[in-house]
Formats: C-alpha cells, sequence, structure tokens
C-alpha cells in the first residue's frame, strides 16, 4: 500500500504523518509529496493537507480582497494528484484546505473570506502559531447520512463534540455528487462524501491534532482501510506513465503562507 500526503514546506508535515501511523500506517507506506516533485505513478490513498487558499479563479471568481492568499504551485500539485487518484481509483481524504480543493475541483465554490461574507457569529479561524492546535472552536452537528458513505459513520460519531478550526475560507455551493456529513453550528459544511465512485471524503476541522482522541483517529483508519482494499485489488498490468510536473515552482503572492 501507499499513502500519498500531499503538502508544502509551511505545513506541519510531522503532523500529519504522525497521525497516519498511529492510526495504523506504516512507515514505509506513507510518501510526502510537495509541489515541484514528479507525481507518483502509482499510490492507493491521497492525504489532502491544509495550507493556503485555493485560487479563486478555478471557480471562476476574482479574489474578493487582499486577504486571499494564494499558492500556484500548491494547487497545481493537489488538483493534479486528485485528478490522477480519480483515474487510478485511490482513496481520498481531504483536510481543511484539503476539502475546498475537493469541492472546487468537482464544480463546487467557495466563501472566501468568511468574516466579510459570511459572519454568522461563530468563529472559524484560529491560527495556530498563536493557539494550541487542538484549541476547541466549535461543535459539529452529524446530517443524516445512509451509512454505507465513506466516513458516515466515523462522523456521526463526533456530533456534538468539539473540533478545531483554522480557516478562513469554507464550502459556499456543494459540488454535485457530494453529501454534507456535518455541519457547524452556523450552517457551514464542515464534512462531506462523495456518493458514488472511489472513497473520497474530507473534513474541515484538523483531526491530526487532535488524533488522540478515538473519535478522530476512526477518521485516519477508515481511509487506511479503504487504501488497503484497493492496494489489494490493484491491477496487475502496472502503474499508469509518470507525468512530471512541468512548471518550475515560482513565487506564490507574498510569505509561505501559513496552515488556515
Amino acid at each position: 500500500m501507499k499513502i500519498i500526503l500531499a503538502i508544502d514546506p509551511a505545513q506541519p508535515i510531522e503532523a500529519y504523518r504522525d497521525a497516519l501511523l498511529s492510526s495504523g500506517a506504516l512507515p514505509g507506506e506513507v510518501e510526502i509529496v510537495q509541489p515541484g516533485d514528479a507525481l507518483p505513478p502509482e499510490f492507493d490513498g491521497l492525504l489532502l493537507s491544509g495550507g493556503a487558499d485555493v485560487d479563486p479563479a478555478r471557480y471562476g471568481e476574482a479574489p474578493v480582497n487582499g486577504s486571499v492568499r494564494t499558492n500556484e504551485e500548491r494547487d497545481r500539485l493537489d488538483f493534479d494528484l486528485l485528478e490522477r487518484a480519480d483515474r487510478i481509483g485511490a482513496a481520498v481524504f481531504g483536510i481543511c484546505r484539503g476539502l475546498q480543493v475537493v469541492n472546487v475541483a468537482l464544480g463546487g465554490t467557495l466563501w472566501q473570506d468568511l468574516p466579510v461574507q459570511r459572519e454568522r457569529g461563530v468563529p472559524h479561524s484560529f491560527p495556530r502559531s498563536e493557539n494550541d492546535p487542538g484549541h476547541p472552536a466549535h461543535v459539529v452537528r452529524a446530517a443524516p447520512a445512509a451509512s454505507r458513505l465513506p466516513l458516515a459513520a466515523a462522523v456521526a460519531a463526533v456530533d456534538g463534540a468539539f473540533v478545531n478550526s483554522r480557516h478562513h475560507q469554507a464550502v459556499k455551493d456543494l459540488a454535485a455528487g457530494l453529501v454534507p456529513l456535518a455541519a457547524s453550528p452556523d450552517g457551514l459544511v464542515e464534512a462531506f462524501a462523495r456518493e458514488a465512485g472511489p472513497f473520497l471524503a474530507a473534513v474541515q476541522w484538523h483531526p491530526e491534532n487532535l488524533v488522540a482522541r478515538e473519535d478522530q483517529r476512526a477518521l485516519f483508519t477508515e481511509f487506511l482501510a479503504a487504501a488497503r482494499r484497493r492496494a489489494a485489488r490493484r491491477p496487475e498490468s502496472g502503474p499508469i506513465v509518470e507525468t512530471p510536473v512541468t512548471e518550475p515552482p515560482s513565487p506564490s503572492n507574498g510569505a509561505p503562507e501559513p496552515e488556515r
């Protein structure tokens, strides 16, 4: 089995890697892929981690203000890996930005700046640099969903529990084919899964900082189980042809953006 962790140097790489290992992955099964790396030709699971904002141009909008800070190379990496994962049938788990990437890739849109565009009295941005990464920000409420959906049972177990929160963007229009699994008290989508196709689910909070909790570790263990099932039925015909990232990294607009 091979799990790809899509991330960039500004993010807490070890936190995500340790969460996977503590949930049952073996060290040799986790490969870290960053902007500028060649895309791996074959893998069984893709973890899309947190990071900078998704470029609004990818969902047909211009930035609403200067709070929108993007990373073109990270966008290219995540969207290319997600496309490849879908093509080869790999399991996908998105966290924070990862949830937003999945929604945009499948045709959804985002609130670019929650405090400006959608202030509902629930704070969502607790910067990692200023707070305990596990800071309890707000509760999540599970939505009624068929238990067959990826992560549905695991997210249902989080119903009413506090989670952390480090984002100023969120799902605005949910992409077709995605089903909401949970929401914050102000109605923002906090988790979703895809109805059909290979395992694909995402959460808006950061379970990698809460993995000591059984309910949060279950999110990773279910993702890993899906990846192992995919590995067990991997075609014997060999991997797909490797496609390198063709453009070299270029400076993003500003300093490396911390995880949100």
